[in-house]
């Protein structure tokens, strides 16, 4: 086979003909110094498309394993899910996790049925973080959270032990009315100790407002 010279092929051209057809390199790299040889590298590498790869035999196991694992985390999404539970809310969103040496944000989906609130990871298939309904006692939207086009993006969960949870969500405002539909919180009251905990944090002291003014004005 006679090489040919394209002088109007492009870039594009050279990438198809790579991807369909391969491309194999085959090196002997010898390091000397002073003429005393120190260092050897032979190198082989072959770069092409999947199908071309499987084709010529190589890479089929791993191909075929990868579709395999990838089967099986299609076939296996929505499986934390309880049979019939119905999935009232689902956004992008995260959890803020206070565990660990580095406490950090961590993202997935947000899903609310009429029991409970979970941060899910579908491609590690991890729950991040998962609450029954009845353990919230308060919403709250904090005024120095981020937000986007004026439309805060963070909501606080205050638990019945009196502990917060932060959660992220693209539809912040549209969780925290479901979660007010669903009554979350109603005729549960909070131990004014721990409410005075609670909204203390890094403030200045003054008057202690109550906690329902609080969550309505936020």
């Amino acid at each position: 086979m006679e090489p040919e010279n394209h002088t109007k092929a492009t870039l594009v051209d050279l990438l198809d003909r790579i991807l369909d057809k391969g491309l194999v390199i085959h090196a002997d790299l010898i390091v000397s110094v002073a003429g005393i040889p120190l260092i050897g590298l032979n190198l082989k590498a072959a770069l092409a498309g999947m199908e071309t790869m499987v084709k010529y035999g190589m890479m089929k196991a791993w191909d075929e394993r990868m579709r395999a694992q990838e089967s099986e985390a299609r076939s296996r999404k929505g499986a934390f899910l309880s049979n019939g539970e119905e999935v009232l809310l689902t956004a992008h969103g995260g959890w803020y996790c206070r565990h660990g040496l580095h406490p950090a944000w961590r993202y997935g989906h947000l899903y609310l049925t009429p029991e409970r609130l979970c941060v899910y990871q579908h491609p590690f298939e991890r729950m991040l973080f998962e609450v029954p309904l009845t353990g919230i006692v308060r919403l709250l939207m904090p005024e120095d959270a981020p937000s986007e086009d004026g439309k805060v993006r963070e909501l606080h969960l205050v638990m019945a032990d009196g502990h917060i949870e932060k959660l992220r969500c693209t539809e912040a405002s549209q969780l925290r009315a479901c979660l007010e539909e669903l009554q979350v919180g109603a005729g549960i009251t909070l131990d004014s100790t721990v409410w005075k905990t609670i909204w203390r944090g890094s403030r200045d002291d003054g008057p202690l407002p109550s906690m329902d003014a609080v969550c309505k004005s936020s």
